[in-house]
């Protein structure tokens, strides 16, 4: 049996981000299964970080109905091997999901893996990340969502009470925002 936590990424994980999420599961009894989602276009809607959950900022607060709009589409997830050893990547260097896709996914979920031992599969959002999100925790099961997000994010996020409106859309215990790792 495995505890199925999907993480949601704007940009590319350092890897403080990926250790942080790790040591979030370190104790856990169970072997960790790791989902993460990643969108193709994080700057569509609003624009900037702020798309990340939504198309304007009144989606990302939970304060309108965009989760029951229909139109998410993720691919097929890819399960992703061990990790040959990280090198230090500085955040000016992490992969923008816009220009770069394929560096998000592979040094993501490397490091994501390096830091676990435990197996990352990878899906790809093209459509809105809510659903995508609402999807990805039905289909795996998930447990918990983890949203790596940077700082003005995360502290938007909070002030906004999302985790909480979230976790009750998404049918899990637990919706953590961490900040990127700077």
């Amino acid at each position: 049996m495995t505890y199925d936590v999907v993480v949601l990424i704007e940009r590319e994980m350092s890897e403080g981000d990926a250790r942080r999420v790790a040591a979030l599961y370190a104790r856990q009894e169970e072997a960790v299964d790791y989902h993460l989602l990643v969108s193709s276009h994080p700057d569509r809607g609003f624009g900037g970080p702020m798309a990340l959950l939504g198309s304007t900022f009144a989606d990302v607060a939970g304060m309108t109905g965009s989760a029951s709009v229909a139109g998410s589409a993720t691919a097929p997830s890819a399960r992703v091997g061990p990790a040959a050893a990280p090198g230090r990547a500085p955040m000016a260097t992490l992969a923008d999901p816009a220009v770069d896709l394929a560096s998000v996914i592979e040094h993501s979920s490397r490091r994501l893996r390096a830091a676990s031992g435990y197996q990352v599969h990878v899906s790809i959002t093209h459509g809105e990340i809510m659903l995508a999100l609402m999807q990805m925790v039905k289909t795996t099961s998930g447990k918990e969502v983890v949203v790596v997000a940077w700082p003005e994010t995360a502290a938007r996020f909070v002030c906004s009470d999302w985790p909480a409106k979230a976790r009750k859309l998404l049918k899990v215990p637990r919706v953590r925002i961490l900040e990127h790792d700077t």
